[in-house]
């Protein structure tokens, strides 16, 4: 043989072999292919359906520990049912009116003269506000107030201070003295809640509309930065009749933002508001990070108008405005029906729809749960609301929890229209000593400042101890 021809063989032999590795490698990638889809269509079909498992009756792809997946489906309680109550959400009377019967009333609020706080220069008088406290307390709720400077007819401010004026330096010093001794009772007291930005213009609602005189805008500002400062752990409402007082303390960057407070609800110009809230883009958004709480101001109103506006500015709480509506029976069944319907728009209502969790988990094991979360209204709850996963044990006791990564205090949309839906995925992990057997699957959801009972859901099945459990897992 030549040995052209022998090159010739050589070559051909090589390329041969080289074809048949080739052949051997498809054919291992084909069948990791082949896998790869037999164990995609598993894990879709054990995914959809409540209570479905895994059709191989074993792993899930994630953790040994885990088995099969099953989807809870908690009942829902309709829109016409009763009202939830909840904490800074709904309706709040504060006037003496007769609130619809059996209704759940939340969160206290109250005002009061600046005399009924400081009858004479430097002697206070905390009666009131110790007595508002214990009840909000004994009720499980949060009082909050306003200290006003006018309310005309009667005399608001203390004698001593008759006829000084707002830019008076005297003025300042005795509302620093004020505010001081206020911070000093009440910051560390965790059932005190919201606070109305006081001690400025007609009802200390930052106008002058009944007189009075006006404020400078810097010691207005100084006026915000003393109440700031005497309540560092508290959140404020802020008027919006000075657009740049309001936009100072919207501005404000503290851990509990500023909100807004509306006078005036189902008028045609919130009483001077709307402008500022469709206008001014700091007031318009500030209910994504703070709540808005609208009163009624008196008749003329339109509780059809009002509905539309609680949900346009995802308003959290409507007041009575301290006598300005009637008692629920004097209205005909067209208003009272739209009361109602009002009332329940305010603030959230939270829907659990679904958790999506495995039917069996081993001790130390870790595994994934999925919960599905519709928020009916318009705002959020602005609470820092832990959301918690339990497995309870028969005689009801929590054998073990672990904390979501939901936050109830965020829009679950940027627009926040009403029946926004979200879902989260959460990894959690058992210990290993935890016993084996059959554990109720539940939801709790806290208040870390242990003032608050248990969030309420619109859902069906609340226990004695304000948790919402749902099928069951095997350990």
């Amino acid at each position: 043989m030549g040995e052209k021809g022998y090159f010739m063989i050589r070559k051909f032999t090589f390329n041969r072999l080289e074809l048949l590795e080739v052949a051997g490698i498809l054919i291992l990638l084909l069948g990791a292919i082949a896998s790869y889809a037999l164990y995609r269509n598993v894990w879709t079909r054990s995914s959809t359906g409540a209570g479905v498992v895994d059709a191989m009756k074993g792993k899930e792809g994630r953790d040994p520990g885990v088995e099969g997946k099953q989807t809870l489906m908690p009942i829902l309680i309709p829109l016409s049912d009763a009202e939830i109550g909840n904490p800074m959400r709904g309706a709040q009377y504060y006037g003496g009116e007769a609130p619809p019967p059996n209704w759940p009333l939340t969160d206290l609020y109250k005002r009061y003269c600046w005399r009924q706080i400081e009858p004479a220069q430097g002697q206070y008088d905390f009666t009131l506000i110790d007595n508002e406290i214990a009840q909000a307390k004994a009720a499980g709720y949060t009082f909050g107030f306003r200290i006003m400077p006018l309310n005309p007819p009667a005399a608001c401010m203390p004698d001593y201070l008759k006829g000084v004026d707002y830019d008076d330096p005297l003025y300042q010093q005795r509302a620093q003295a004020l505010f001081t001794v206020l911070g000093q009772r009440y910051d560390s007291n965790p059932t005190i809640g919201l606070l109305d930005m006081s001690l400025v213009g007609c009802w200390g609602e930052w106008n002058d509309s009944c007189g009075g005189g006006t404020m400078s805008m810097e010691n207005r500002q100084k006026i915000i930065d003393m109440q700031f400062q005497a309540f560092p752990h508290k959140r404020f409402l802020m008027f919006t009749d000075a657009q740049d007082s309001l936009d100072y303390a919207l501005n404000y960057q503290r851990p509990l933002r500023t909100g807004v407070r509306v006078d005036c609800l189902g008028h045609p110009h919130l009483g001077g508001a709307r402008d500022t809230l469709d206008n001014d883009p700091i007031a318009r958004n500030q209910w994504k990070v703070a709540p808005l709480v609208f009163e009624y101001c008196g008749v003329p109103y339109n509780f059809a108008r009002a509905l539309n506006d609680i949900r346009h500015y995802h308003a959290s709480l409507i007041g009575d405005g301290d006598g300005n509506i009637n008692d629920f029976s004097s209205y005909s069944a067209t208003d009272r029906a739209m009361i109602v319907e009002n009332n329940k728009a305010a603030g959230y209502r939270f829907e659990l729809n679904s958790l999506t969790l495995p039917k069996a988990i081993s001790p130390g094991s870790s595994f994934l749960v999925t919960s599905n979360w519709t928020n009916v209204n318009t705002s959020p709850a602005y609470l820092p609301w832990h959301v918690m996963l339990q497995l309870r044990s028969a005689d009801n006791k929590v054998a073990w929890e672990g904390q979501s990564r939901l936050d109830l205090q965020k829009p679950f949309s940027e627009a926040a229209l009403g029946n926004d839906s979200t879902a989260v995925s959460d990894t959690f992990a058992l210990p290993i000593n935890l016993a084996h057997g059959n554990y109720s699957v539940c939801v709790q959801i806290l208040d870390p400042n242990k003032v608050y009972a248990p969030l309420a859901l619109a859902n069906k099945g609340r226990t004695a101890d304000g948790a919402y459990c749902s099928g069951s897992v095997s350990v």
